[in-house]
């Protein structure tokens, strides 16, 4: 079950750019937004021992997409009103339904975090053609290495708030079914307990933990139309709550 979650959720490239672009057009000047109008990450991702794959967002004012970035039918799909977590599978047409309400959970280890920084060279150009400073973050959970992350200093508020409330919404579900393992405090700590600690520097144009998971920022698209189909549930697939 949580083999498809982590596949969707854990940013040939080209190739998949294009496919975005053929499914996508960028805003004309209106004086009102469309509603399913927003913007578009691209992340490369890697989890573990995995082989690297393509992860997509898709953000809007209501909704985030999360897909492999080919309009796949298999996806994730958050609610940012009702902070419910949609897990769309084809294979076998389910729709996990994750009510995502406050859960207050401690953990069995203490969350004493420390931060270290330094300028980046990793930089990203801005609307404006110059370059955003960067910064390099490193994370320490109770004095032991833990993440890192390449944060800009300014720029992309929109992604960053719509990150936070997802990550939120999915430890409070992780929280429901926690059981502590020995070892894994880091991953526990920024998955679960600690979920957007790493995002109060600014967004991760590139991040990587002790745990094996690396992600860094491929290409980012602002003010697109998209499809509405891509933000509406299947029908006829058969739904659980969990």
């Amino acid at each position: 079950m949580y083999k498809k979650i982590t596949l969707l959720i854990v940013f040939s490239m080209s190739i998949l750019l294009l496919a975005c672009a053929s499914n996508t057009k960028p805003i004309a000047e209106k004086k009102h937004k469309p509603k399913y109008a927003g913007d578009m990450l691209i992340f490369s991702e890697i989890l573990g021992d995995q082989s690297e794959s393509n992860v997509r967002m898709i953000i809007t004012d209501d909704y985030l997409r999360i897909d492999d970035g080919t309009d796949s039918e298999d996806y994730v799909l958050f609610d940012r009103k009702t902070k419910i977590i949609y897990n769309i599978v084809a294979d076998d047409k389910s729709i996990m339904e994750m009510e995502t309400h406050d859960i207050k959970l401690k953990p069995n280890f203490p969350l004493l975090w420390s931060v270290e920084s330094q300028p980046s060279h990793l930089l990203m150009k801005t609307d404006d053609a110059n370059a955003a400073r960067a910064t390099h973050y490193r994370l320490k959970l109770n004095q032991k290495e833990c993440y890192n992350l390449v944060a800009l200093d300014k720029g992309m508020e929109k992604p960053l708030i719509a990150m936070r409330e997802y990550r939120k919404a999915l430890a409070n579900q992780l929280k429901k079914h926690y059981q502590a393992q020995k070892g894994q405090e880091c991953y526990e700590a920024i998955n679960i307990f600690s979920p957007t600690t790493h995002l109060n520097q600014g967004f991760p144009i590139r991040e990587w933990s002790v745990y094996g998971y690396q992600r860094f920022l491929v290409n980012y698209r602002k003010n697109i139309i998209f499809p509405k189909r891509l933000f509406e549930l299947p029908k006829g697939y058969g739904r659980m709550k969990i």
